[in-house]
């Protein structure tokens, strides 16, 4: 049974608060993917979801299975696909912790990756193109209900590092002269498969931490994610809620 809408779920997943209706094990042939596709309703809406760390939150960013979390969601009948990611804050204009955000674009700074389904026995070589990473229709509807849910931002330039260890003051001043406004570690290569194979998709960003060398308070990247974790998923989940039934 195909729906026709997933959410690919990272970090915070608990705090979302998901009922999970069902569980359909899947192989594709790149793999297992990160958990199960798990059914679930959001909005009176039925929904698929992917936890892309997995349902215990042990797999790392650089060892996700990127390439078969987003096909099976595509096998499951998905054609619209939501990102939900925890980010750090670089540039604090406008996007503070607890609160949404939607980037419009990327810079990539992860390496080693699976990152592509052409291996080169499908025919030709095809070049996706990428000059706006995220689906610019849904980002826009992700936008405007999350603007419903308190104080959100629709723009910004997600940095996409390695992981799992953090980022240093001086990797973060790089990459905000780069012109990156948050980091995260899992937006890539997921948002270029998914270009591949013609899902649309795109990220709403949740806030729980200033990068490194941004945090006024200098309470720690940990202590900040257990102060704005809750109060980010919460936003994140009243957003689903709204714009579920619109899709």
């Amino acid at each position: 049974m195909a729906e026709g809408i997933g959410l690919i779920i990272g970090s915070g997943v608990a705090k979302l608060g998901l009922e999970i209706q069902a569980r359909s094990p899947t192989k594709t042939p790149y793999g297992e993917p990160s958990s199960a596709v798990l059914r679930t309703r959001l909005g009176g809406s039925p929904v698929l979801c992917i936890l892309r760390h997995g349902e215990s939150q042990r797999i790392p960013p650089h060892l996700v299975n990127y390439r078969a979390n987003v096909w099976a969601l595509r096998e499951h009948g998905v054609s619209c696909c939501i990102a939900i990611n925890a980010v750090g804050i670089i540039e604090v204009s406008g996007f503070v912790p607890g609160t949404l955000a939607v980037p419009d674009q990327l810079i990539d700074y992860s390496w080693g990756r699976e990152h592509t389904f052409d291996d080169g026995s499908s025919g030709p070589i095809r070049h996706a193109e990428f000059v706006e990473p995220f689906d610019p229709v849904l980002r826009g509807r992700i936008a405007a209900a999350a603007t419903t849910t308190g104080r959100s931002t629709g723009r910004g330039v997600y940095g996409v590092t390695q992981g799992p260890r953090l980022e240093t003051a001086a990797e973060i001043e790089r990459m905000a002269r780069d012109g990156c406004t948050m980091v995260g570690m899992t937006a890539m290569p997921e948002a270029a498969l998914a270009r591949e194979i013609g899902l649309r998709y795109a990220i709403c960003a949740v806030g729980v931490n200033f990068a490194a060398g941004r945090d006024a308070e200098g309470i720690g990247v940990h202590a900040q994610l257990e102060r704005y974790m809750g109060d980010g998923m919460a936003k994140a989940r009243a957003m689903l809620e709204r714009l579920m039934p619109e899709l």
